[in-house]
């Protein structure tokens, strides 16, 4: 077996990091009979329960130290000292830490209650191969950090991954949704509102969707629910693209309307220019997604409390089927005709997206907050019958080997490069976790 010498945190071009020493530790791979700095052997019983708040960094432990059996709380440091740079000899908290596993031991300890601490120095236990493996993963430069050496990863890893990150992807949005609902004044349709206009504005239009729906309330648009020409007026002209003069008759009579809702509601229209076309298909142009925002809010006006009772995708994916005016059939933009005319419908990719965007977390936060799990579940399966996302990330895990089945299984893995691949917490990931092992 290859071992590391004690100088292991200054031969080598990355230093030891405190998470990889919890890594080792939760795992048991230390190398060798494990001693305190007393000389007394040290048998693992339970390594304890990773704590990521504040206080130690293991709770619930149990060690043999000697003769004696200690139950009680780990800390693990760099270097010993590091127990008074972060005040541990002063806070309760600490009291019942009955080892302290640390990288060097340059000062012995002790707890807020007077105790010396039993100290394991682990500089000469770390197995080099386990080492190597994971500089190789923190120096790496590939899409993912394994990229190289995925392939080594048993499937059960890989699916029990999945099936953990897409809980956590959705829990994070459960907590954004959270902040979103008390702005929303706790109005379920209004929340909803806002996080649909965020999704119709996919990557490039997010942020000025979002503002729009600040800007226009719900209700505002509920009191016009029969009136679809002064629902498209307001969209359009609140998003600032009524505020020029206009040849056309329909703009026209939209920017008369506009005048007289603005007067009304006092409202104050965006700025056209923070709307992004470039490089954006004519099909997803803002002023396209308004007029089909514009349609559905007249078909559908109560929208959240007529998703809460689809339980079939295919009538959820109907749903999202409005077409916008028929001025849209010959126009991208005002007073400009374009080449190709069609019914300017959402397509079903991007209905598909606006569900995993705005569906599948409002009903996950919405069982969550109420307590009713099967609204959680509900969401869990309108991933499971949706295709994956196509775009480069997907690509690059199905390139990898990893088969992508559908939402479900993208939104994981999208979860798992952004949250943990990008930025190197191998050590967190139950894939990373394996291949080091």
């Amino acid at each position: 077996k290859i071992f590391l010498s004690h100088k292991i945190n200054t031969i080598t071009n990355q230093p030891v990091k405190e998470n990889f020493l919890h890594y080792l530790w939760n795992y048991g791979l230390f190398q060798g009979p494990l001693k305190t700095t007393e000389g007394d052997l040290i048998e693992v019983i339970k390594p304890g329960i990773r704590n990521t708040d504040s206080g130690p960094d293991f709770s619930d432990a149990r060690v043999r130290i000697g003769d004696t059996i200690w139950a009680g709380n780990i800390e693990i440091h760099i270097q010993s000292s590091s127990w008074y740079e972060h005040g541990h000899d002063k806070d309760p908290a600490y009291n019942n830490v009955i080892l302290h596993v640390v990288l060097n031991n340059d000062k012995p300890v002790v707890r807020p209650d007077g105790q010396q601490i039993f100290c394991l120095e682990c500089s000469d236990l770390i197995p080099g191969q386990v080492y190597e493996k994971y500089e190789g993963l923190m120096k790496s430069r590939q899409w993912i950090p394994c990229a190289r050496i995925l392939k080594f990863c048993p499937e059960i890893i890989i699916n029990s991954t999945i099936e953990s990150q897409i809980i956590e992807r959705l829990l994070s949005k459960a907590a954004m949704l959270e902040n979103m609902f008390s702005a929303a004044g706790n109005d379920w349709e209004e929340l909803f509102y806002r996080l649909l206009l965020r999704s119709f504005g996919l990557k490039t239009n997010t942020t000025p969707f979002e503002m729009l729906a600040y800007s226009l309330p719900h209700k505002i648009i509920q009191r016009h629910r029969d009136q679809p020409l002064q629902i498209e007026a307001l969209f359009l002209g609140q998003a600032g693209f009524l505020s020029e003069d206009l040849k056309d008759s329909y703009p026209q009579q939209l920017k008369n309307e506009y005048e007289f809702l603005k007067n009304k509601y006092s409202l104050n229209h965006l700025d056209k220019s923070i709307w992004k076309f470039f490089r954006l298909r004519p099909a997803s142009f803002p002023t396209i997604r308004l007029a089909q925002l514009s349609a559905l809010l007249h078909s559908s006006p109560s929208l959240f409390s007529e998703v809460l009772e689809i339980n079939d995708i295919n009538t959820l994916r109907s749903f999202f089927n409005a077409s916008p005016n028929h001025y849209w059939n010959t126009h991208y933009r005002f007073d400009i005709i374009a080449v190709d005319t069609r019914v300017k419908a959402l397509s079903e990719s991007t209905i598909d997206i606006l569900i995993i965007n705005a569906v599948v977390p409002i009903l996950y936060f919405y069982g969550s907050y109420h307590k009713f799990s099967e609204f959680k579940e509900k969401a869990l399966n309108i991933l499971e019958q949706l295709p994956p996302e196509e775009n480069s990330i997907i690509q690059n895990w199905k390139s990898s080997g990893i088969v992508v089945k559908n939402a479900f299984g993208s939104q994981a893995l999208l979860n798992l490069k952004h949250e943990y691949c990008d930025k190197k917490r191998c050590l967190e990931c139950r894939i990373g976790n394996e291949l080091l092992k």
